[in-house]
């Protein structure tokens, strides 16, 4: 099933020879493919650092099991 950034990217270019480049239409389609494209860079971002936040939240968890057996 296609994207919304792959319909875009498929109909900008033929908008831009229909209408030219500077039509306000093909301008805020131009716009909205950005801003899509931004958005899945930030969510790829957000799921690295969430993945590193839960891997040193387990090494602590994992440290204070292995404190906690030495003691008992």
């Amino acid at each position: 099933m296609a994207t919304e950034i792959d319909l875009l990217k498929e109909d900008i270019p033929r908008l831009e020879k229909k209408f030219g480049r500077d039509n306000p239409f093909v301008k805020l389609l131009k716009s909205q493919l950005d801003f899509l494209q931004n958005q899945n860079v930030s969510q790829e971002q957000r799921e690295e650092s969430y993945s590193g936040f839960v891997g040193f939240i387990k090494s602590k968890i994992d440290k204070r099991k292995v404190t906690s057996n030495k003691l008992h």
